[in-house]
């Protein structure tokens, strides 16, 4: 019974850090911060467009990739839509122009171990990872504002560990640094969604 004490709170302890809020919000605060800022303030532009996902092939044309992909896309849509219904309502903050800022995400790189690998493989199932460029576009010039590249990976022990919850909080993680990212840099008040 002694063993078995040891094993079940480790993993309540990973499991744990996986979820903590406080340490989620850090994260993905330090996370934007490295990113490059944009060439020209965000808070210039009066309406904000966000586009679907893109995909490399190599995403595109594997089935389950595709699947996880458009699963960050919906999570992204959720976050960034009320943020920029809000933003296009109050007409750019006093944007003294009427352009429009476009917001083009690409999945670059993307394995995501599934539920079920992670189960049978654990840790030898290896690292989930995803990349995205976040391309940021003025509408009226065509000229690229910014385009960082959002990159995240999740260890295979803490994805064994967590039962792959650490595997699927990737695309909460990069859907909330690519928000954080574009209210950092338009002036609000950057808060990370749960």
């Amino acid at each position: 019974m002694k063993h078995l004490v040891i094993p079940v709170v480790v993993i309540a302890v990973l499991a744990g850090c996986a979820s903590d809020p406080g340490r989620r919000e850090r994260i993905i605060k330090e996370q934007s911060e490295r990113l490059a800022p944009p060439t020209s303030p965000l808070s210039s532009y009066a309406r904000f467009e966000l586009k679907p996902l893109a995909m490399v092939e190599s995403v595109a044309n594997d089935e389950a990739k595709a699947a996880v992909a458009r699963d960050l896309e919906r999570r992204m849509q959720e976050r960034m839509q009320p943020v920029f219904a809000r933003w296009n309502a109050d007409g750019g903050n006093g944007a003294a122009s009427a352009s429009t800022l476009i917001v083009q995400p690409r999945v670059t790189r993307l394995r995501v171990i599934s539920g079920a690998n992670r189960a049978f493989a654990g840790a030898w199932a290896g690292e989930s990872s995803i990349a995205m460029d976040l391309e940021l576009r003025d509408a009226g010039t065509g000229a690229v504002v910014a385009s960082p590249s959002i990159a995240r990976s999740a260890n295979a022990a803490a994805g064994a560990w967590s039962f792959g919850a650490t595997d699927q909080n990737l695309l909460n993680y990069i859907a909330d640094i690519a928000l954080q990212y574009l209210q950092e840099h338009r002036g609000d008040k950057p808060r990370a969604e749960k």
